[in-house]
């Protein structure tokens, strides 16, 4: 059964998730482009103290959240964290080793294994997917499983669209990196989230 109480929880982690990946995003944008993920950032805020207000209202009327759901929670959230923690570390692992091995005034300018360290914010991306995957489980809401589809989706959008993007984009307006994929990633992540926040939210309003 599900209860609106579950709904704006759902959409609250969603709001926290969308406001890490827009903050993020801010270090990898331009001072022109710069204004879309501290947009992004002020609309997750939004939906995360909507849904905590939306939570908190709801809550006589059931929840499924227990001790006991919230221990699986932890632990299932723990042990997602430590997996991409462990995808993260071995895409970078190449490139550590070879800045490590590399002279003082060479590290700058090493670029053995770099290539799959621009791998790492899509990963990350994948997995926060996933997130809302397990978060809908925990929750009983649905409608979070097509939001975690959508941000896998986008994740991996971003690499096309950044490759289509980059020959339009002037240098004095944005910093492109790698193509403009870490900051797309962020954005449409971030818009991913929120997005999916305002779906789920709808039910507990």
């Amino acid at each position: 059964m599900e209860h609106a109480s579950d709904h704006a929880l759902a959409a609250t982690a969603a709001g926290l998730l969308a406001a890490a990946w827009f903050g993020w995003t801010v270090r990898h944008s331009g001072p022109w482009t710069r204004v879309l993920p501290v947009a992004g950032a002020a609309a997750a805020a939004a939906l995360a103290t909507a849904g905590a207000l939306a939570a908190v209202r709801a809550w006589s009327d059931g929840t499924v959240v227990t001790g006991g759901v919230v221990a699986i929670y932890a632990a299932a959230l723990l042990v997602h964290a430590g997996l991409t923690r462990l995808c993260t570390g071995l895409l970078a692992s190449r490139y550590r080793r070879a800045v490590a091995a590399a002279k003082d005034d060479a590290k700058a300018g090493v670029t053995v294994g770099k290539s799959r360290v621009h791998l790492i914010p899509t990963v990350v991306a994948v997995s926060t997917g996933l997130q809302l995957v397990v978060i809908a489980d925990t929750l009983d809401v649905p409608a979070l499983y097509l939001g975690g589809a959508a941000g896998v989706a986008v994740a991996l959008l971003a690499w096309p669209l950044g490759w289509a993007l980059r020959p339009l984009t002037r240098p004095r307006l944005a910093r492109p990196t790698v193509a403009l994929v870490h900051p797309l990633t962020g954005l449409l992540t971030g818009a991913t989230l929120v997005a999916t926040g305002l779906w789920v939210l709808l039910p507990a309003l």
